[in-house]
């Protein structure tokens, strides 16, 4: 039993360390710098080295700040060979969340998690994080049950198959709140958010239309419920994602097949950056 749980060990710390290379360029970086230095081929490389590094560092986040701020192109600085997707993909009920996940999910052979499953699924669990849930959700009190959902989040995150393939998160998180959270004390963050922009109207129209497969959430108070939530925090999460670099915002009024091309192409164009916009 042992065994298992130091593999686990050795697989989160290599995603911590991950996280650390991709927030600050360390491997664009050095990528950079051995290619200048293979044209240049300096007598003394060390000398050179040490003096060009930093002109290095500085040009790469400059262009990049750059691109992420105006949403152009960034020539030659790419994803990282090894990079991992963790991706959350955020809007109203009946903004397509799920549709595109699943697409997602397929495109870039990610981990598909579902935020109210996994937490309806923890429920039938006898271990500490189930009775913490348990306990939360009976007392309903909002920080409580946010911080032992929080910590189920964390738990799946952490498994083996999200820290190799990486994920793709939809129905958390909800509120201001929980993104400061999961963006700033998560081990393992995010580094996209896909912000999928309607109109309530739309919104409506489509949960209204969709099959009844008998679930929770296909009655109109369910989703009265979703939509009145989802008012009452817009303002502050669009207030919070507007600031970071990871959001990136696609309209979700047309077509499934024209918002997943849109979304595929601002994925692949705009810069790999993490943390807040200057």
């Amino acid at each position: 039993m042992a065994f298992p749980l130091k593999k686990l060990a050795i697989a989160e710390y290599s995603a911590e360390l991950m996280v650390y290379f991709e927030k600050h360029k360390i491997m664009e970086i050095i990528t950079r710098l051995t290619a200048e230095i293979g044209i240049v081929r300096p007598t003394n490389p060390q000398y050179w080295i040490a003096a060009n590094i930093r002109r290095i560092a500085d040009e790469f986040y400059q262009k990049c700040l750059k691109a992420s701020y105006r949403g152009r192109n960034f020539d030659y600085y790419h994803l990282p060979r090894h990079f991992h997707h963790r991706i959350i993909i955020f809007g109203r009920s009946g903004s397509g969340r799920k549709t595109q996940a699943h697409a997602m999910a397929k495109r870039f052979n990610l981990i598909y998690i579902d935020a109210e499953r996994l937490i309806y699924q923890t429920f039938f669990r006898s271990d500490i994080i189930a009775k913490k849930l348990h306990k939360a959700f009976l007392h309903d009190v909002a920080k409580e049950k946010s911080a032992a959902v929080s910590e189920v989040i964390q738990e799946r995150l952490k498994q083996m198959d999200a820290l190799r393939q990486g994920w793709v998160l939809i129905n958390y998180p909800r509120n201001v709140e929980e993104f400061t959270n999961m963006f700033e004390n998560f081990k393992i963050p995010p580094n996209k958010l896909i912000y999928l922009q309607c109109t309530e109207l739309l919104a409506m129209r489509r949960l209204v239309t969709k099959p009844d497969l008998g679930c929770p959430q296909d009655t109109c108070r369910y989703m009265e419920y979703e939509m009145a939530y989802f008012a009452q925090n817009e303002e502050a999460v669009n207030e919070y994602l507007a600031r970071r670099h990871e959001t990136i915002y696609i309209d979700s009024g047309p077509c499934f097949e024209a918002v997943r091309q849109n979304l595929w192409t601002q994925m692949e164009r705009l810069p790999y950056v993490m943390g807040y916009k200057n």
